[in-house]
């Protein structure tokens, strides 16, 4: 139950990213420097993982879960999801090849982003990659991208839409992208900063990636902001 988007600049990029979560699941710690793995990320105190992570070369992972396929997967037990961007951290150059020669048997379905070090207005593709729970494919993407544990299609429609009211297609800025993110729906389910009985939005995170790296990490639960600024890795 997630939500990303991202803009393009001359310089880099910028990622958008409501993690969704259960009600009852503790609080995230903020992002903070790993300098053994040479990135900033939050950390979810359940699966001691994330979802969401930049390198200092520039290069940025964020993953969703893909309900969609996930009542297809295997039985488990499996391993937590936030596992797996930590491992490809570890080879951040080649995390693309690292990916596809995991065992990703173990985890239930997700859907994997991969931005780019260099990712700019001119050099715009990102690698976006779903694993059903039996096969990993390499998937086109669309914004928003967006998951939901309930009603997808309804849900996904409803984000689509209030997506194209708020962002310029053709003057896209910062400020309607953080607004997208905040905005909130009469039904809460369908909202992307949503609301259920069961589960919320838990947290925003605003990724920069230009001359250097910003990290901002908004928890609407204890209504704090953590800002993380870190250099650019040259080369």
């Amino acid at each position: 139950m997630c939500t990303l988007t991202y803009l393009l600049t001359d310089q880099g990029y910028e990622l958008f990213f409501n993690r969704d979560e259960q009600r009852t699941r503790q609080c995230a710690l903020p992002p903070a420097i790993d300098a053994q793995l040479s990135a900033v990320y939050p950390v979810d105190p359940v699966g001691q993982g994330t979802w969401l992570a930049v390198h200092n070369s520039g290069m940025s992972l964020a993953l969703l879960n893909f309900y969609q396929a996930q009542a297809q997967s295997s039985q488990g037990p499996f391993l937590s999801r936030g596992e797996i961007i930590l491992s490809l951290l570890k080879d951040a150059d080649n995390a693309i090849e690292v990916l596809k020669k995991m065992d990703l048997s173990a985890y239930l379905a997700f859907q994997l982003c991969i931005f780019a070090k260099d990712l700019c207005s001119t050099k715009n593709r990102i690698r976006t990659f779903q694993w059903t729970g039996k096969k990993l494919i390499e998937v086109e993407n669309t914004l928003p991208i967006t998951s939901s544990s309930v009603e997808y299609p309804t849900v996904y429609k409803a984000r689509k839409a209030r997506y194209l009211q708020i962002v310029d297609a053709q003057k896209p800025t910062t400020k309607q992208f953080l607004a997208y993110h905040r905005s909130q729906e009469t039904e809460g389910k369908l909202s992307v900063r949503m609301s259920r009985d069961d589960a919320k939005t838990v947290s925003m995170s605003h990724i920069r990636v230009a001359q250097s790296i910003n990290f901002d990490y908004f928890d609407f639960i204890k209504n704090t902001n953590c800002q993380v600024f870190s250099e650019r890795l040259r080369g």
